[in-house]
């Protein structure tokens, strides 16, 4: 990241209070999540002069102060100044000061977006971090008893206030928003405040009010030299099979026929052709009749959402397929006939398996591709050996040989470690299944530092071996995360990219593809599309998670192979796939820093380029032999 281009001599910078290391508790699912925050009380500063270093470029000069101007609503205030650029989704910006008033004054760095801001404010004691919220006006305070309600011009509430007092000379600031989802202030480029922001920068602004000017210089990183990136498709990896996820059927029930049309656009579009079916699990009748009925509907009701539900739909898995999908099944809470003085029956759970492949075969005209040995529900390794050898035998012995099996998938890869070690206890079961299977709910909890996600992907593969593996669910539904954000999706860019560089995953699936939602959070995070209640119901895209899953599901196509990949010393993340008629490449840019690169591949040239940000959805650029990619942009070739 950038911060190391710095080159700056603080030998006589000293600290008069240790930065701490606070644990925010924020609920997380059942348990609580740690938010990093570093809060430092004092600073002695001595004057010296900073120089941002080789790695900046000057942006723009400031001058603030004096000139007053009259604002519409309010008193004359001093002019501010408004640089000329928009934020990309990540950054560094550096203010080296000229000379600052010795007056009492209050200077003030502005950041926006469109949900929130933080504010930077310096006086002659301290200087002052303010992370707000301005998008609800509930943020506003009633008084019921008086029946009055409190509104400023517009709502906002102070989210986190930081302090620092300083003794010296303030000479630079410097501000980061970075892809860990954390903010930095530094002063003299000594780090005062770290703080996790979850909603997205935009656009920034100075101000002052005070005696005299302030004048200076704004700095930000200088694009790094030009990247060589060299693919070898001669070494090949893991052939994919796909991108998809869950359909809720109440949701696809109520799109009207337009509604309809546009939404199997968007599924060719965005080639989400995997159709990962839950069915009416524990509400199934004992004899199988109504695994499509939609009177046995099981719904998801997340807070005050209209209750999404799981049920098979055999039309909706019959046009899948029609568009070259698949169709893979698996039960989550498993009915109570199955079960016997507490005990699962494993013979029943297999009769049920197999009576949904029959059942699909004579309503779409073939059995699910693939089945799940089970979602999530943790059962003991003795219980899996069993459910395993049973499905296997019972499939084969109706006539559903081809069906291949994926392994139980837990909730998180910490507990899919453990699932894998269970099926592995008793020799000739692990054998049985064609896919390892894993959801990645744990994710989550390194959102602040995702590289520390590697020794458990690590640990993972290790176990898994050459056996082909599926990403069988993926979103956003811890409480701290839920909001709509792109650097949020972007953090989710980068876990695609670890499924395919470092999982091989032959498969993606998002939790949900459809769903209908009223509370926005749970809408941008937990599903792809959404209903727009305000247009006729359409599907549209929930947020930002579809470009970033876009980016690598709408080019990577079913039979390609993941292709070697070589870089020296490169910031970014780089995946690339070929067969024999078409290739793509994959490049995110998860630094602070613009970089220029080159793709050197001894075949054909690419059709097109996709440029995705906090700025483009998938949008189409023309393609040049030298692109640069913004800090936090994903570019995909294809």
């Amino acid at each position: 990241m950038s911060n190391r281009n710095f080159s700056i001599n603080l030998k006589n910078m000293r600290f008069l209070l240790i930065s701490l290391l606070l644990c925010f508790p924020v609920l997380f699912a059942s348990g609580q999540q740690s938010w990093p925050m570093v809060i430092v009380k004092e600073v002695q500063l001595n004057g010296n002069k900073v120089d941002p270093g080789d790695g900046f470029e000057k942006s723009s000069d400031f001058s603030i102060g004096e000139e007053k101007i009259k604002i519409w609503g309010g008193a004359d205030q001093y002019a501010a100044v408004y640089p000329e650029e928009m934020l990309p989704a990540f950054f560094v910006r550096t203010l080296q000061f000229k000379d600052l008033p010795p007056e009492d004054g209050t200077f003030e760095w502005i950041f926006t977006g469109s949900k929130g801001g933080i504010t930077i404010k310096i006086n002659r004691e301290e200087i002052v971090l303010i992370q707000r919220y301005y998008d609800s006006f509930g943020f506003n305070e009633v008084n019921v008893e008086t029946g009055k309600i409190k509104v400023d011009r517009y709502p906002q509430k102070n989210f986190i206030e930081t302090k620092t007092k300083y003794f010296g000379k303030i000479s630079a600031i410097s501000f980061e928003s970075n892809s860990n989802l954390l903010v930095k202030l530094k002063v003299n480029d000594e780090l005062i405040v770290q703080l996790p922001c979850l909603f997205d920068l935009t656009r920034h602004q100075l101000k002052y009010a005070g005696k005299g000017t302030i004048a200076g210089t704004i700095f930000r990183p200088r694009q790094g030299e030009k990247v060589h990136i060299r693919i070898n498709p001669a070494r090949e990896f893991q052939e994919i099979l796909g991108f998809g996820g869950i359909l809720s059927p109440s949701a696809y029930w109520t799109l009207n026929k337009a509604g309809k049309e546009k939404w199997w656009n968007l599924i060719k579009e965005y080639n989400l052709l995997l159709q990962r079916e839950y069915p009416t699990s524990g509400r199934l009748k004992s004899d199988f009749s109504n695994w499509d009925d939609p009177a046995y509907l099981v719904p998801h009701y997340y807070g005050d959402n209209f209750p999404n539900g799981e049920l098979t739909d055999f039309d909706y898995v019959k046009k899948i397929r029609a568009l070259g999908g698949i169709d893979i099944f698996e039960f989550w809470t498993l009915p109570g006939f199955m079960y016997e003085n507490g005990k699962l029956n494993c013979q029943k759970y297999a009769e049920a398996m197999v009576s949904y492949c029959k059942t699909s075969v004579k309503k779409t005209g073939k059995a699910p591709e693939i089945v799940g040995i089970q979602n999530e529900v943790r059962q003991t390794p003795e219980t899996w050996r069993d459910m395993t050898i049973s499905l296997r035998q019972q499939l084969d012995a109706n006539g559903f040989k081809n069906i291949k099996i994926h392994a139980h998938n837990p909730g998180t890869l910490k507990d899919g470690i453990g699932a894998v070690r269970s099926f592995q206890q008793y020799p000739g079961v692990w054998e049985k299944l064609d896919f390892a299977a894993t959801n990645l709910y744990d994710y989550q909890s390194s959102i602040f530092s995702p590289d520390d996600y590697d020794k458990r992907i690590a640990d993972f593969n290790n176990l898994v071996g050459k056996k082909p593996f599926i990403s069988t669910e993926i979103c956003i539904n811890a409480p701290f995360l839920q909001t709509d954000a792109y650097k949020i999706a972007f953090s989710y860019g980068m876990l695609y990219h670890k499924n395919m560089a470092q999982l091989n995953a032959i498969a993606i699936m998002y939790c949900w593809t459809l769903l209908d939602y009223t509370q926005p959070s749970f809408a941008s995070t937990r599903t792809l599309f959404t209903l727009d209640h305000a247009n006729d119901m359409q599907p549209v895209a929930s947020g930002f998670q579809l470009r970033t899953f876009g980016a690598f599901s709408r080019h990577i196509r079913k039979g390609m192979k993941r292709v070697e990949v070589f870089q020296e010393s490169s910031p970014l993340l780089v995946t690339a796939y070929a067969d024999r008629k078409n290739k793509t490449v994959v490049v995110l840019n998860p630094t602070t820093r613009p970089v220029a690169f080159d793709i050197q591949w001894n075949t054909s040239n690419f059709r097109g380029v996709e440029r995705t940000s906090s700025y483009h959805s998938n949008q189409n650029v023309k393609v040049s032999e030298t692109i640069v990619v913004e800090p936090g942009e994903i570019l995909t070739f294809y």
